[in-house]
């Protein structure tokens, strides 16, 4: 899914505490797309681990940019940390991409802006049908 007018980006400082803000907005953007309650906690969730992962790969900021369509929402959180590897050496066997695989209907480590990223990918009610 390319970014359309119709994505929202939050960005916040790369610090645990304000995590809550990202929560928020990801919850807001997915309840007026047709996802599932369960499906709208499963994506915040989601968000939150793979923007904790982030944190620790250090920066200042996080940014979240969440873009929806009828098959349903697409997140990618981002940071502007500046490392040589990224995702870091064995994170695939870690529980946090554990939780992301079993949250999520699709989950990418990767680098935006050459900067460390995660896509993740929960699909609605009208991608079921």
């Amino acid at each position: 899914m390319s970014p359309t007018s119709g994505t929202v980006i939050a960005t916040v400082p790369a610090r645990a505490e304000h995590l809550h803000v990202i929560r928020a907005v990801i919850g807001s953007v997915a309840a007026r797309h047709e996802l599932t309650i369960d499906a709208i906690d499963d994506l915040r969730i989601a968000v939150d681990e793979a923007c904790a992962q982030l944190i620790r790969a250090g920066g200042e900021t996080i940014t979240v940019s969440i873009a929806a369509d009828a098959t349903g929402v697409e997140v990618v959180c981002r940071t502007d940390a500046r490392v040589s590897a990224w995702p870091p050496e064995g994170l695939d066997r870690t529980l946090a991409a554990q939780v992301l695989r079993g949250l999520t209907d699709e989950v990418t480590w990767g680098r935006a802006d050459g900067r460390p990223s995660v896509r993740i990918r929960k699909r609605g009610v009208a991608a079921d049908r």
